[in-house]
């Protein structure tokens, strides 16, 4: 059985500016890779959501889409909430989910 997928804005904000910075930087078949292992992961995520890694201080869920973005996610009732992309060349203490 598979869950809903839910988009929260800011998992929206940060996954356009994840595609803004491939559009400055890298070709369009990276931008493709890219947007194909997204869909890819959130189709694993609404099969399995709890075959990623889990945070139990924080309640979240992180499915590694690339060597470089994460995406953390929780789990409500049948429901899975896209919280944010989260590139892991930034801070870490900067990351709120």
């Amino acid at each position: 059985m598979n869950y809903s997928v839910k988009w929260l804005p800011e998992a929206e904000i940060t996954y356009a500016m994840v595609i803004e910075y491939l559009e400055e930087n890298w070709t369009a078949n990276e931008i493709n890779s890219f947007l194909n292992r997204t869909d890819e992961v959130i189709s694993f995520i609404s099969r399995n959501p709890k075959q990623y890694l889990y945070s139990k201080k924080k309640e979240v869920y992180r499915a590694v889409v690339t060597k470089q973005i994460s995406l953390y996610y929780r789990i409500k009732l049948k429901e899975i909430k896209l919280l944010v992309f989260w590139d892991s060349r930034q801070n870490p203490a900067k990351l709120k989910v």
